[in-house]
């Protein structure tokens, strides 16, 4: 996942990252989060350690990463922006950051992106055994009104997708 990732980053970034790897094979599969912020830090996350690697990343760096994300179309992008994140390539997220444009109550574009948050997509097999009882109506086969909250980061897509394999599997 985190090559499909590596795709999207401008040269200069890219190296930064591939560095810092270079030091532990194993660090890669570590890595949760990918930050990038304007005129700020280049960081990784992971496990609840947050390490930064580089100090200057521009206002170009964003764009051009930014742009790579919305395949130069940044415009066919405008309803995922709104809500403030873009899914790419392996279920990955980037989380952004900019000024938005309201229009009544709803934001309906962002313009000035100051910071990019790439979640790196994980699977995680059988990590949602422990609902599946509370999910899913084994009497008459069908799947109970069901709403996942937790705070951003613990794992309601994992579950989710887990899930979804599970159900996928058993009905075929």
């Amino acid at each position: 996942m985190l090559k499909e990732i590596m795709d999207y980053l401008p040269t200069h970034i890219k190296a930064i990252i591939i560095s810092y790897l270079e030091k532990d094979i194993h660090l890669k599969d570590s890595i949760e989060e990918i930050r990038i912020r304007s005129n700020g830090d280049l960081s990784i996350k992971m496990g609840q350690d947050i390490i930064s690697l580089f100090s200057n990343v521009t206002k170009d760096e964003i764009q051009e990463t930014f742009e790579n994300i919305c395949e130069k179309s940044i415009y066919s992008y405008t309803k995922q922006i709104s809500e403030g994140f873009i899914t790419i390539k392996g279920g990955n997220r980037v989380g952004i950051t900019g000024s938005v444009v309201m229009e009544k109550d709803n934001v309906i574009n962002m313009n000035y992106i100051s910071s990019l948050n790439f979640r790196i997509a994980r699977q995680i097999k059988d990590v949602s055994d422990s609902i599946l009882k509370h999910v899913i109506n084994i009497q008459d086969n069908s799947i109970y009104n069901t709403i996942i909250a937790s705070a951003p980061g613990a794992g309601k897509t994992t579950i989710l997708r887990d899930f979804v394999r599970k159900i996928s599997n058993r009905n075929t």
